[in-house]
């Protein structure tokens, strides 16, 4: 009996449809973006590892309107001394692998090609070991090869592209910066990145070598990573990389660490706080949109109950309970609703689909815009809830009105 009244009724049915539709977009639109950023970023942030701390000169967890850049300014880079320091010191049995990263932009020649400013990645020999490497032709560095500062480079696959656009690179001679490597491997082609960590664009070199060509004192994001063995806390790990970076600079008790532990928990805690706060004022806005349709249809359901006061007065006077009456009204709220929830959703989708086939470049691989089955339910849901709250009171109305004076009704 809703379902049929809904049918009798179409353009009124439409309009009060769209204002629930309006509000779900804007509650849903808000929520699945938020989500698909947060998990892409999240993602591509936690190809870092948990499981890993960055022994550094800035912090990652006192950026603000407050941050005390100058004090962390005059802070030492980490140092390739300090990595081994930490190799000497840390019981094995607590790391996987401890390795050391510094990078420097420089030029990279060919015979025939010649690309300017590339980022060169200065690399010990277990960072594979903590940061995959994937190589695509080649292989990876020897320990010899590291341990010895050995000439020798793997190239991403954009660059390798670029030098080499005729064949392989293996094998072949290039320029690097001052210095002349033999190429010994490709990267796998991965794509743009979010937070521009892709190694397409760049080229991997023994740190050892590199010490001979580039400065590590000039590279502001010089670190040591050490990653924990299976079952040993992040925390504690911290604490004994902490203390042995102490006793290396000699830093005298109570004196203030003039370095850094960090780990990747500390920047995914800050995006999700921050996309909890866009997700809080998506809310706020999407809520007065759906106050705005959930009184359209409460007044929609207010005129289906004034035009059809004779057909309940009969409905009850063959008997209908007022339980009855009321379920009708409000199942007929509740579609009214549910539709106008489909329909935002499916614009939702249909937005969403469009943006990542327009950004997909740009966002990167394994970033992605797409409605989540979570936010869906939470708008059939709030769809739902907003139904009952608009058709109650008129629901309410019909089940108490008199049987007589409602047949007696024009």
């Amino acid at each position: 009996m809703s379902g049929s009244s809904i049918k009798q009724n179409k353009l009124r049915s439409i309009l009060s449809v769209l204002g629930i539709t309006i509000g779900i977009f804007c509650i849903i639109s808000v929520y699945a973006l938020v989500h698909s950023l947060e998990k892409s970023l999240n993602n591509q942030f936690s190809k870092f590892g948990s499981d890993v701390v960055f022994i550094q000169k800035w912090p990652w967890d006192e950026f603000g309107n407050n941050y005390p850049w100058w004090k962390y300014l005059k802070r030492p880079v980490t140092k390739p001394e300090e990595a081994d320091f930490l190799v000497d010191r840390i019981t094995p049995n607590k790391v996987k692998a401890i390795a050391y990263l510094y990078q420097q932009n420089a030029d990279v020649k060919t015979a025939k090609n010649a690309l300017k400013g590339v980022e060169i990645k200065c690399i010990s020999y277990q960072y594979n070991q903590i940061q995959a490497v994937n190589i695509e032709y080649g292989r990876y560095f020897t320990y010899e090869e590291s341990n010895s500062g050995q000439p020798v480079v793997i190239l991403g696959a954009s660059i390798a592209q670029n030098l080499f656009p005729e064949g392989s690179p293996v094998g072949k001679k290039v320029r690097v910066g001052s210095g002349i490597c033999t190429v010994i491997g490709v990267c796998e082609f991965e794509g743009a990145s979010m937070i521009n960590n892709s190694s397409d664009d760049g080229v991997f070199v023994p740190s050892k070598w590199g010490l001979g060509y580039f400065s590590y004192r000039q590279s502001e994001d010089a670190q040591i990573m050490v990653r924990a063995a299976d079952g040993v806390s992040i925390d504690d790990l911290r604490i004994d990389v902490a203390q042995c970076m102490r006793a290396y600079r000699r830093l005298k008790p109570g004196a203030e660490n003039d370095f850094a532990v960090n780990k990747m928990s500390m920047i995914t805690d800050a995006i999700s706080s921050l996309f909890g706060q866009i997700k809080k004022i998506g809310l706020i806005i999407g809520a007065f949109a759906m106050l705005v349709g959930c009184f359209g249809v409460a007044n929609i359901m207010f005129v289906s109950v004034k035009e059809r006061t004779q057909e309940i007065g009969i409905q009850k006077a063959l008997g209908a309970q007022k339980w009855f009456i009321q379920v009708q009204f409000l199942l007929e709220s509740i579609w009214l609703c549910i539709a106008g929830g489909l329909i935002g959703i499916f614009f939702v989708w249909l937005v969403l689909y469009g943006l990542n086939a327009a950004f997909s470049s740009s966002l990167g691989a394994g970033a992605s815009l797409s409605l989540g089955m979570e936010d869906a339910l939470i708008g059939i849901i709030t769809s739902v809830g907003v139904g009952i709250v608009a058709g109650f009171i008129p629901a309410a109305s019909a089940a108490k009105m008199d049987p007589v004076t409602a047949i007696r009704s024009k």
